[in-house]
């Protein structure tokens, strides 16, 4: 039987067409060269993109608060562009070329993995304001107690914006219900004014010092000794971007503590863990939620808790307070930008002892259980 000649034409065509079929799909889409496709639209040369960098050496970082997206669309030119709350005034004033010619986009890791570094101060005078409370449990022998403390800071420019001078006036009170076996003031009181001075000395070396003039009485006893002073000061060396030295002490000026060593180090040995490793108050802290203008941190810590006011003995008309205990707790914390911060913290408290600085008797007590919040503005 002979072939119809009517069904040439379509022989021909599958035979000019099948070998570039099987060609293409031989190779894979990264492997081809779409310069070599003919026909159409595509019949002229297409150029390759050029090979750009992400994120230049010579343009500098920026950091992104999170009050507005990371790309949006231009208005003028509908191009993707970033916007200029979040670029850095040298980035901005730069031609449009940069964006065309550099590629200035971030990737799919940074986009999702990596998070900006929030401000530890707010502008203006007003740094912060606080409310923190405490419960500590009591039962039988132990003495339970409820503090409130409020404080305010204000940050000056003395004597100049690099090495600034921080002003912290206070108040607390505790509350103290406890056995009739000892006698206790029902009621304490701190009222206190702390100055801070932080300095740079150069790229390594850098000095906290700090004064507290502060009164500490059961406002029965308005003795003179009531007024007491306590401070603390100490060198930071930046041993390398990770790791800071602290060398220094804490004059405590208390009956039990006059003063404490503050001697270890701030290890930042990633992005999400810290830890503060000085004595009197270790601490360990790591990153467990963050989103715009906050982070979630949790951390483990101790510390030794207590002071000295003067009071009115039931014996002695005028006498001085100690309370003595160290703490171990556990806490969340939510830090905000600007300084902000919330936190709540349970805790273990042990080595507890009342005593009277005229009275030789004074009450041990059993370890028992700590609740602490607070709220920064």
């Amino acid at each position: 039987m002979l072939f119809p000649v009517k069904y040439l034409p379509i022989l021909f065509a599958v035979a000019i067409v099948f070998p570039t079929i099987v060609h293409a799909q031989s190779q894979g889409w990264a492997q081809r060269d779409f310069r070599t496709i003919h026909g159409g639209i595509l019949d002229r040369q297409v150029n390759p993109l050029p090979a750009t960098n992400v994120f230049p050496e010579d343009i500098p970082k920026f950091t992104y608060d999170g009050s507005q997206p990371i790309f949006r669309l231009s208005q003028q030119n509908s191009t993707l562009s970033l916007p200029a709350e979040i670029l850095p005034p040298e980035l901005n004033n730069y031609s449009s070329s940069i964006h065309d010619q550099d590629g200035l986009y971030l990737d799919e890791d940074q986009i999702f993995l990596s998070r900006p570094k929030l401000a530890d101060h707010k502008p203006g005078y007003l740094k912060t304001v606080s409310l923190d409370s405490t419960w500590i449990a009591g039962s039988g022998d132990n003495i339970g107690m409820t503090d409130v403390l409020a404080t305010a800071s204000f940050g000056f420019p003395h004597p100049t914006r690099q090495s600034p001078l921080m002003i912290t006036p206070g108040y607390g009170m505790h509350f103290l219900v406890g056995p009739e076996s000892f006698q206790a003031p029902a009621t304490l009181y701190d009222v206190y004014l702390t100055t801070r001075w932080i300095t740079k000395l150069n790229q390594q070396w850098g000095v906290f010092m700090s004064v507290t003039a502060g009164y500490y009485t059961d406002f029965q006893n308005n003795d003179s000794d009531a007024l007491r002073i306590s401070g603390m000061a100490f060198a930071a060396y930046n041993w390398s971007p990770e790791v800071q030295l602290i060398m220094g002490a804490v004059y405590l000026n208390r009956d039990d503590y006059k003063i404490l060593p503050a001697v270890g180090l701030i290890w930042d040995f990633t992005d999400d863990h810290r830890l503060e490793l000085i004595f009197p108050r270790p601490r360990y802290l790591q990153l467990w939620s963050h989103g715009p203008n906050y982070e979630d941190w949790w951390y483990i810590s101790g510390e030794v808790g207590g002071g000295t006011w003067a009071v009115e003995h039931p014996i002695d008309s005028k006498d001085f307070l100690t309370l003595t205990d160290y703490r171990f707790l556990i806490g969340l914390e939510r830090k905000r930008n600007g300084g902000g911060k919330s936190f709540l913290e349970i805790g273990y408290i042990f080595g507890r002892k009342f005593e009277y600085r005229n009275d030789p008797s004074k009450l041990d007590m059993d370890g028992t259980l700590m609740l602490r919040s607070g709220w920064w503005f």
